[in-house]
């Protein structure tokens, strides 16, 4: 009980019914900016190349540019932030994500991970491990260490009994 819109002949597709026409009006509306977006930058390259002077579309040329210097500012702050952080030591030796020590000052690279005591890296802030499923909350709450431990050439104290160290994942010896 609706209105009826009469069919319209779409050479590419036949007869469009009164269902399809709201589709097809935003497919063309959509094809309509695309070339709006076309003809505006082969304008603006023109225009940078000093083949077009538009007083009329002066400022929007001049808004153009600053948004360009923008956006470059931004990719170099970008590049900047991911040439420094996580990826370079204290000591300033450059770190690859696979590194677990500096290979300069052998300092323990804190990458987000830990080890598990299935023996798997995972992410510190996971509330399971995904290998073996074990409760990381409860790892986590376990201050209390054994009586009896080793320390391991990194640092970590390593139960007594336990075969490897959960920190660097280095076989211990007996």
């Amino acid at each position: 009980m609706g209105v009826t819109i009469p069919k319209f002949s779409n050479p590419f597709s036949g007869t469009v019914t009164g269902n399809n026409v709201k589709k097809l009006l935003e497919e063309k509306k959509k094809e309509r900016a695309k070339i709006y977006g076309f003809i505006g930058m082969e304008v603006y390259d023109l225009y940078r190349q000093g083949k077009v002077n538009m007083e009329e579309l002066e400022v929007h040329f001049e808004k153009m540019q600053a948004l360009e210097k923008e956006i470059a500012d931004l990719e170099a702050e970008r590049q900047e932030a991911k040439n420094k952080g996580a990826n370079v030591c204290s000591c300033g030796q450059k770190l690859t994500p696979e590194n677990r020590f500096c290979p300069g000052c052998g300092k323990p690279v804190d990458n987000g991970m830990i080890t598990c005591t299935c023996g798997n890296l995972i992410k510190k802030d996971l509330k399971f491990c995904s290998f073996c499923g074990k409760n990381l909350q409860e790892l986590a709450g376990q201050e209390e260490e054994p009586a009896e431990y080793r320390e391991c050439i990194c640092g970590a104290k390593v139960p007594e009994g336990q075969f490897m160290c959960m920190e660097c994942g280095r076989k211990i010896e007996d």
